[in-house]
């Protein structure tokens, strides 16, 4: 709440702003009075900062809601016009081999709205992905050791599959493929025989953390 700050939450709640300052007030005041001691707490007070915690942590979950679609819609705005050129390009491209990409002519000639904008910029991130992935999709593991390539080898296939099935969340096979590519770059520089750099083994835990992320419980 501090973060957000009281009008920002009063706005996106549509609650009366008397309702959420005295909620507000006296929750912070109430915690400022507890004991150390946490079970020298009374159980009804206890029952009673729950149920006001939930519905602090609802007004902020609200909030937050907004501010999202707000930097969403601002990220959309500023990258529109680098994403309809690249669009464009590659709808070109593939008009001059010969190939009619009736989605890609779609995307470029529609008429412009909040929803073909957000749809150009999730096209040009595809083909940017796809691009990334198709200069170390035949990355080696040679010259690491065997825990090192099965993650590496698990973030290829991960890549491979996850680029193909094109699923609803990208944010995981982004940062998978971008660290790939970074590594791939770092491994041409240096004879494969060589022992890992701190840099490679870096981006490996990175790798590691975004695959087994559910296992790590991160």
């Amino acid at each position: 709440m501090d973060r957000i700050g009281l009008p920002g939450i009063i706005h996106s709640s549509g609650l009366p702003e008397h309702e959420v300052t005295s909620l507000y007030f006296e929750f912070s005041s109430v915690c400022r009075v507890l004991p150390d001691d946490p079970d020298a707490v009374p159980e009804p007070l206890w029952e009673y900062l729950s149920h006001c915690l939930q519905l602090i942590s609802t007004l902020v979950h609200l909030a937050d809601k907004e501010e999202v679609e707000r930097a969403r819609q601002n990220a959309v705005r500023k990258f529109l016009p680098q994403a309809r050129t690249a669009v464009e390009h590659e709808y070109q491209e593939q008009r001059q081999e010969g190939t009619i990409e009736f989605r890609l002519g779609a995307l470029v000639r529609g008429e412009s709205s909040a929803e073909q904008s957000r749809a150009l910029c999730r096209e040009a991130l595809r083909l940017e992905r796809e691009a990334r992935y198709q200069a170390c999709a035949g990355m080696s593991a040679a010259g690491l050791d065997q825990s090192r390539a099965v993650i590496v080898e698990c973030a290829l296939t991960y890549a491979h599959r996850s680029v193909a099935d094109a699923p609803e969340h990208f944010a995981p096979v982004d940062l998978v493929v971008r660290l790939l590519d970074l590594l791939h770059s770092i491994r041409q520089q240096v004879p494969q025989d060589d022992a890992p750099s701190g840099d490679v083994d870096r981006i490996i835990l990175g790798l590691g953390n975004v695959l087994f992320s559910d296992e790590l419980g991160l």
